[in-house]
C-alpha cells in the first residue's frame, strides 16, 4: 500500500489509497519504466556511434603503394604494365596471340630484368630473327627468334618449336647458362656476329 500526505485527510496527515488511484500509480510507473527502457537503449546507441569512429581510428590501417608502371616502345607498340599485370598477362589465355617481342619484354620484367638486360636481350634477337618466331637461316639452319643451330636444340634437351613463348624460354635459359647475362651475350655477338 502506498501511503501520501493529504491535508484533507484524518488528523495523521495521511490517507491510504485504494483501488483506482492505486491502479493509476502502477501504470503510470509501468509506462515510465517503459520510456526509462528505450531512452536507455537510445542512449547506448548513441555512445555506440560515438565510440565506434574512435576505435576504428585505433586499428591498424593498412597502406597499399600504387604498383610502379613501367613503359617501354617496341617496335610495333607500346607496352605500360605493372608488375602484377604483366604477370596476369603471361598466364592468360591470350597470351599466345601477344607479340613475340612483348612477350619475350613481359617474360624478363616479370622475371626482374633491368632495363640495361632488357635492351641488350633486345639487340641480339632484333638483329638475329626481328622477333620472328618463324625466322629461317637457310645456309645455318637456325630458327626461331633466339636462331638457334639444330645442334643448339638438341644441346639443351629442347623440341624445335615455332610457339614464341617457349622460344623465349629457351633462349634466355641459353643466354643464363652460357653467358651469365644479356649483355654478356650482346658484347660477344658485337665481335662474332652470332652468340
Amino acid at each position: 500500500m502506498l501511503w501520501l500526505n493529504h491535508r484533507a485527510a484524518s488528523n495523521s496527515g495521511f490517507c491510504q489509497l485504494r483501488g483506482a488511484a492505486m491502479l493509476n500509480i502502477r501504470i503510470n510507473l509501468t509506462v515510465n519504466l517503459r520510456k526509462m527502457g528505450a531512452v536507455l537503449a537510445a542512449g547506448v546507441i548513441t555512445l555506440a556511434h560515438v565510440i565506434t569512429p574512435a576505435y576504428a581510428l585505433t586499428a591498424p590501417v593498412v597502406v597499399t603503394t600504387p604498383e610502379k608502371v613501367v613503359s617501354v616502345s617496341l617496335t610495333h607498340l607500346k607496352v605500360v604494365t605493372t608488375m602484377s599485370q604483366a604477370k596476369k598477362d603471361l598466364v592468360s589465355n591470350g597470351a599466345k596471340y601477344f607479340d613475340a617481342e612483348a612477350l619475350a619484354f613481359l617474360t624478363v620484367y616479370t622475371q626482374g630484368w633491368n632495363d640495361v638486360e632488357w635492351r641488350c636481350l633486345r639487340y641480339i634477337w632484333t638483329n638475329e630473327s626481328h622477333f620472328n618466331p618463324k625466322a629461317n637461316n637457310k645456309s645455318s639452319g637456325a630458327y626461331g627468334i633466339a636462331q638457334f643451330m639444330p645442334s643448339t636444340w638438341g644441346n639443351y634437351k629442347v623440341v624445335k618449336t615455332s610457339d614464341p613463348r617457349l622460344q623465349i624460354k629457351y633462349g634466355l635459359r641459353y643466354i643464363e647458362a652460357r653467358y651469365g647475362s644479356a649483355c654478356h651475350a650482346k658484347y660477344f655477338w658485337i665481335k662474332h656476329h652470332w652468340y
